[in-house]
């Protein structure tokens, strides 16, 4: 078996070293491994980090564009130049955790007819140095290794945490066939990847979560916060609404399950970090109307996300402060 770790990249040259050696330290892997990274015309060292590595793998794969084409497009241009049987989509600032590489081969040839996997992670501080407690998976509803089939059972349950790259291995020729068949420019929306792998369960409906963690997670380095906080959210809340749409449509119970997770998840977390941060009036201003429009139909959106609107900015940090040094700290 092959596996290719496919990593796409844009200026992330002073965390793609830690990455890379996360990767030479697996051990106890019987599988053919392959790296693969693309690079969305970086302005910064990173062709000179790939080149400082390149006698430490048996089979890396670089290709770097001329000019930035886009998030979605480089998720594809990782995959097109891999040749393993199983492509592990990574994060070029997340690090594998010890022993991954082995958990993914043995799971994946204990089920050879899967579409693909989702892995647990683990939650890091921005320097990597500390493990931190992260929202679990799926609200916590996997405690164990998981067999899920059927496309819309897959989806309803982890639909939302296929936007996090790291955490998904895909089967490549199911992947490539997707992408052969599939206007999957319409979902050019930085997360491509949710609807190619949506395709791929109902064309194979038969997906695996791994409950060991496997990935390690870098916090507060969100690159599609470059573009700002409302931008970001509305990539989150126009993306996963537009692929659900367009994998189930709107009188799909699986379509109505993605909304309720992003109003009750993503969405909250946005709020709560503005709130935090303290973002403008005019964040608040340009985002309310778009979602209670869009989630005000659900529940979870009005006992979870909604009171964020109303919550001084003050009163939150306080939370977080005492969170810290009490809940926190007993965790």
């Amino acid at each position: 078996m092959r596996i290719s770790i496919c990593i796409p990249t844009y200026n992330r040259g002073p965390y793609l070293g830690e990455l890379l050696d996360s990767i030479l330290a697996q051990a106890g892997y019987e599988c053919d491994l392959q790296v693969v990274i693309s690079d969305n015309a970086s302005t910064d060292e990173t062709t000179e980090v790939v080149a400082s590595y390149r006698d430490r793998f048996a089979d890396l794969v670089y290709h770097r564009f001329e000019k930035n084409m886009g998030a979605d497009r480089n998720f594809l241009k990782v995959v097109e130049l891999a040749s393993g049987d199983f492509c592990w989509l990574m994060g070029s600032d997340d690090k594998l955790e010890p022993g991954s590489v082995a958990e993914i081969e043995r799971k994946c040839r204990a089920h050879p007819d899967i579409a693909g996997l989702s892995l647990n992670r683990n939650a890091y501080s921005f320097d990597m140095d500390q493990q931190i407690p992260e929202r679990p998976v799926a609200s916590g509803m996997f405690r164990k290794d998981t067999l899920l089939q059927g496309a819309d059972d897959i989806f309803s349950r982890l639909g939302e945490y296929f936007g996090y790259l790291s955490g998904q291995v895909v089967r490549r020729d199911l992947w490539n066939d997707v992408v052969s068949n599939e206007n999957v420019s319409h979902y050019f929306n930085a997360y491509v990847h949710i609807f190619i792998i949506g395709k791929m369960v109902q064309r194979r409906p038969a997906w695996f979560y791994v409950c060991k963690p496997c990935v390690g997670w870098r916090s507060g380095n969100d690159s599609f916060l470059s573009e700002g906080a409302f931008k970001r959210l509305m990539i989150d809340v126009q993306g996963y609404e537009k692929i659900a749409l367009g994998l189930f449509g709107t009188n799909s119970p699986t379509y109505h399950a993605i909304n309720r997770t992003v109003a009750s998840v993503h969405v909250r977390y946005a709020l709560a970090g503005a709130k935090l941060n303290g973002m403008p009036a005019e964040f608040y201003r340009k985002s309310a109307p778009i979602l209670f429009r869009q989630y005000g139909r659900y529940p979870e959106f009005w006992t979870h996300t909604a009171p964020l609107f109303l919550i001084p900015s003050r009163a939150l940090r306080a939370a977080r402060w005492l969170y810290r040094r009490t809940l926190k700290r007993a965790a």
